[in-house]
């Protein structure tokens, strides 16, 4: 299976903005959470596979953050938004979080087939990589991709 599907530059899509809530209800855009690079995932709190890979990715935010990495999740299942908070708090997460859109509107937008669904953008919003699902050694194939958008690595 392939691990990440990356776009030759001549191909650059944009990542579509979105207009969705904040945990605390606060309105809020892609353009609230660019920098160098941006990685937004797609997910739901009792989703298995992002359950597996979040810590992973939050490794690969946390080394970069302070290096123009900036990171927000999107959730995806209605249902479980009351769920989120604690689900957070559990995990210890600070990522931003947000709500507010359905199910298959955003996987009608974005494309979206499985979860989680991680996009790196560059600062003009342009898709680098992709990464759908999860499997072992993604976080590898992640950071190599960060590296590189923040033109860290050759």
């Amino acid at each position: 299976s392939v691990l990440g599907l990356t776009i030759p530059a001549a191909a650059a899509e944009t990542f579509k903005s979105f207009k969705l809530k904040s945990l605390d209800g606060t309105a809020r855009t892609l353009e609230d959470y660019q920098d160098k690079a941006t990685l937004v995932a797609f997910f739901f709190p009792s989703c298995t596979y992002c359950n597996q890979a979040f810590p992973e990715t939050v490794k690969v935010y946390d080394k970069y953050k302070d290096q123009g990495l900036t990171m927000v999740w999107i959730n995806i299942v209605e249902e479980e938004e009351d769920q989120i908070q604690d689900w957070l708090v559990a995990h210890q997460y600070t990522v931003p979080v947000l709500v507010g859109a359905s199910q298959q509107y955003l996987m009608r937008r974005y494309k979206v087939q499985m979860t989680p669904e991680h996009f790196l953008l560059n600062a003009d919003g342009e898709i680098l990589y992709k990464q759908r699902g999860y499997e072992a050694g993604y976080a590898e194939e992640l950071e190599k991709n960060v590296k590189q958008a923040l033109s860290l690595a050759p």
